[in-house]
């Protein structure tokens, strides 16, 4: 997974993608549902054995109810024990991008504990753009167009974008919901799906029975530079943590001389070049079960206390001879991209115009010295003069005076290098005395619940099991007697540690 995110940065194809969309998927496929929204079993191969599948029929645009019809898939693992049965369970693993009916198909086989698995149906929903669902071909098609230069995806930006933004796909989540024939809705989001929670409890508060936020995006931004101005917080944190005050010090030295002269000379006569640079900063940041920090770390280590590069030059050719050349990304990565663009771009309720981006690059460098600018280079003006019609997303603010008492749960990564911390103590206060508050220390990770550490499996069990019970707040570290087999295969991806997006 980061040989294949580091390749699509040596070839500035996809800088920061990292999918190739496995997402857990296994087992053998069953034949395609029929378009009747009900779970079937006639035509191709799409749904997951262990799941019941369907196309639900909902509105193109919510603004005209009686208009034109899009289908979106779904797919649902019924309760194992339906005497004691509490209600459907809801994934969504973030992106945005994710698929969910093979995430969901995935959970099931691999990681939920079996209290989940007797009492909720576990459902999937492939958002708009995704998977089955309504516009992934279109998106698939001029993405593929664009990457290789036989056009771009302005046209079905202008098409479809206004109808793949969170506002339709929250509102698609609450049809599959009545759909379903379920009063209230349980729901578990990674990352982005943090996004899609959040605001699915401020706009159908009175369907919302439990709701887990886990490496939650901030809940009240305006634009997509605001994100990405995080980010280079966040990863500044990181990278704090990792390598301490004063080899961080002179990391960003270094920084600025490769930015200044495009190259750096130790002492040793080793030359770090631009490019060197900015892989040293993606692994200094990457997570930690890719295991690249950890084979880079001493090599690096020894060149900032030292300005001895020879190691860290030895490493650096290492990965670089491990890239394939021919490197080339997935249709459903290109997909992936083109999607993310279209949902931040849509929600924006704050647009800036090229200018207005520019202004931002000072508070860019002020936010990280090593990753500031390069964000800025990379994506402040990915929506800046974005032409379609945007569908805004309200803040989520209040929300204590918006739910009727529902306890939320959050889980937060102190270290997370996608969403930073700060967004999940901003979710935190969004929801005031109705959040509970689970960190977790010591672990460079993204996504965290039913992934092996029974100090966030638990509570969050028993949270949607009986969320009337207030979780208590709690940090989590990375100790042997925190470490659960709740997994029940210790080699499956997590879907939310493989997506295109934060």
């Amino acid at each position: 997974m980061f040989r294949s995110a580091l390749a699509a940065l040596l070839t500035v194809t996809l800088i920061g993608c990292n999918s190739d969309n496995s997402n857990g998927q296994t087992g053998a496929f069953v034949k395609n549902p029929d378009q009747t929204g009900e779970p079937g079993t006639a035509g191709g191969e799409v749904c997951p054995t262990n799941m019941e599948c369907g196309f639900l029929s909902v509105p193109k645009d919510y603004a005209n109810e009686h208009g034109e019809k899009v289908e979106v898939f779904y797919g649902v693992h019924k309760a194992q024990d339906p005497s004691n049965r509490i209600g459907i369970l809801v994934f969504n693993f973030g992106g945005p991008s994710a698929e969910a009916v093979w995430g969901a198909s995935g959970m099931v086989e691999h990681a939920l504990p079996q209290e989940i698995l007797n009492r909720f149906d576990i459902v999937g929903i492939d958002p708009r753009g995704a998977g089955k669902s309504a516009f992934a071909a279109e998106l698939t098609q001029c993405a593929k167009a664009e990457y290789n230069k036989l056009g771009d995806c302005k046209a079905t930006y202008a098409a479809v974008a206004p109808y793949l933004g969170s506002n339709s796909v929250v509102k698609d989540i609450d049809r599959l919901r009545a759909h379903l024939g379920e009063d209230k809705l349980n729901f578990l989001g990674y990352s982005y799906g943090t996004r899609l929670g959040s605001l699915y409890a401020n706009t159908f508060p009175e369907n919302v029975r439990a709701i887990v936020l886990d490496s939650p995006m901030s809940p009240d931004t305006g634009n997509y530079v605001e994100l990405r101005i995080g980010n280079a917080a966040g990863h500044d944190v990181v990278a704090h943590y990792r390598v301490g005050n004063t080899r961080k010090a002179q990391l960003e030295s270094v920084a600025e001389k490769i930015g200044t002269h495009g190259s750096y000379s130790s002492s040793d006569n080793q030359q770090i070049s631009v490019v060197d640079g900015m892989v040293v900063l993606d692994i200094l940041v990457s997570r930690d079960s890719s295991m690249a920090w950890s084979k880079m770390q001493k090599s690096l280590e020894t060149f900032l206390d030292n300005d001895l590069a020879q190691d860290l030059r030895v490493e650096l050719d290492r990965i670089y001879s491990d890239i394939d050349g021919n490197y080339k990304p997935s249709d459903d990565a290109l997909r992936g991209q083109a999607l993310f663009t279209a949902v931040v771009c849509t929600d924006e309720s704050q647009p800036l115009t090229a200018n207005d981006a520019y202004s931002k690059l000072p508070e860019f460098r002020a936010a990280s010295r090593l990753y500031g600018e390069q964000a800025y280079r990379f994506s402040a003006s990915t929506c800046t003069d974005w032409a379609p019609e945007r569908d805004a997303i309200a803040p989520v603010t209040n929300m204590e005076q918006v739910l009727a008492g529902q306890n939320i749960l959050v889980i937060g990564g102190k270290y997370d290098p996608a969403t930073p911390y700060v967004w999940a103590n901003e979710m935190v206060a969004s929801f005031g005395s109705l959040a509970s508050f689970i960190t977790v220390d010591k672990k460079v990770n993204h996504g965290f619940s039913y992934s092996g550490l029974s100090c966030v499996d638990t509570p969050t069990t028993s949270y949607l099991l009986d969320p009337t019970k207030k979780v208590e707040d709690k940090i989590c570290t990375d100790s042997a007697s925190e470490v659960t087999l709740l997994a029940k295969d210790p080699d499956f991806t997590h879907p939310a540690k493989n997506v295109i997006g934060w």
